[in-house]
């Protein structure tokens, strides 16, 4: 079933490692996380910082501002 609405951080994550035919160990690599942080963010329990923003901006090529607004939604709509 598709998705509705803006997607959770998590969400996101998760459509970006597959979209880029990657594994999770390589995509924390790539953005600088450990297996434990990446898993934490897709849980939506660890928050995306400017810093995680601008990473992965690097590795999947949406804007830190993209990254930035799936956060400021999510926390505004209570979902993890």
């Amino acid at each position: 079933m598709a998705r509705r609405g803006t997607p959770t951080p998590g969400q996101a994550i998760l459509e970006g490692i597959e979209w880029l035919k990657m594994d999770k160990a390589e995509f924390a690599r790539r953005i600088g996380v450990s297996m434990e942080m990446l898993e934490a963010l897709i849980a939506g329990t660890q928050p995306i910082t400017a810093d995680l923003a601008s990473a992965l901006e690097s590795v999947t090529g949406s804007p830190a501002a993209y990254w930035k607004m799936l956060e400021r939604k999510s926390k505004s709509s209570g979902e993890p």
